[in-house]
């Protein structure tokens, strides 16, 4: 129950790793505010989640994510963990890539994470300090075709992170990054449907050493890991869970 009397603000939640991540925190003892920009997902996850709350939210609007992290801390009263999850994914040649995209790509990722940080800060601080967990991707450590604006978004959340890290180490909040390999949620359907279409054999995730896609809870392992105080001496850290895809 090591996240016995905790609150954790997660964004994308309604799906995917997010999601995951707050059945497990709560699991553990916690109470989550499940954030989406589709509510009626968010509450279809808060509903499982005892003493949880759904909130619909655009991460790239700044008025929504402040008035999202207003609701958490008067409804549930703090916030101590943080988790900005919530993103898309799109591709394509940059020659045909517009810049409409780009920058749609750039506010939901890199943007939505200044904005979650921004103003959860100060609920932190009036909890004593906390946790921060943002999602990059192994996208910005590696080359992949027709991933330029996912990877530039998400290399900017890497950057953001360490030098955030420092800033907010006087307020006894950590803040620590997971870089995801290809993990099987319905973002990444996409991806799996292409290899079908595409006729090839291999399925999507064998250019790894583990020779398959993540899941979602495994991912939400380590995050929930992070956001404890089992990483009680890890900030400003990158852990990479991609079955080993950057290793080889």
């Amino acid at each position: 129950m090591r996240s016995d009397g905790k609150v954790l603000f997660a964004t994308g939640a309604g799906s995917g790793i997010a999601a995951a991540t707050a059945r497990r925190f709560a699991s553990e003892g916690g109470r989550v505010a499940v954030v989406d920009l589709d509510g009626e997902r968010a509450e279809m996850v808060a509903a499982e989640l005892d003493g949880s709350l759904a909130l619909a939210c655009d991460v790239s609007d700044e008025r929504s994510v402040r008035e999202a992290v207003e609701a958490t801390s008067e409804r549930l009263g703090r916030i101590d963990c943080v988790l900005p999850a919530a993103g898309h994914l799109s591709r394509g040649p940059i020659e045909e890539y517009s810049l409409a995209d780009w920058n749609r790509m750039l506010a939901v990722h890199a943007a939505g994470t200044f904005l979650v940080c921004k103003h959860a800060l100060p609920v932190l601080r009036a909890a004593g300090g906390g946790a921060i967990v943002n999602v990059s991707s192994t996208g910005a450590l590696i080359a992949r075709p027709h991933l330029a604006a996912y990877s530039a978004a998400k290399g900017a959340i890497l950057a953001f992170s360490r030098q955030l890290a420092l800033d907010v180490a006087i307020d006894n909040v950590r803040v620590n990054v997971v870089a995801p390999g290809l993990v099987r949620t319905a973002m990444t359907d996409a991806v799996f449907a292409q290899r079908r279409e595409d006729g090839r054999e291999a399925p999507p995730g064998v250019d790894s050493i583990l020779k398959r896609p993540g899941e979602a809870d495994e991912l939400a392992a380590a995050i929930c890991f992070l956001l404890s105080d089992d990483a009680s001496f890890l900030t400003g850290s990158l852990l990479v869970p991609d079955g080993g895809m950057t290793a080889i």
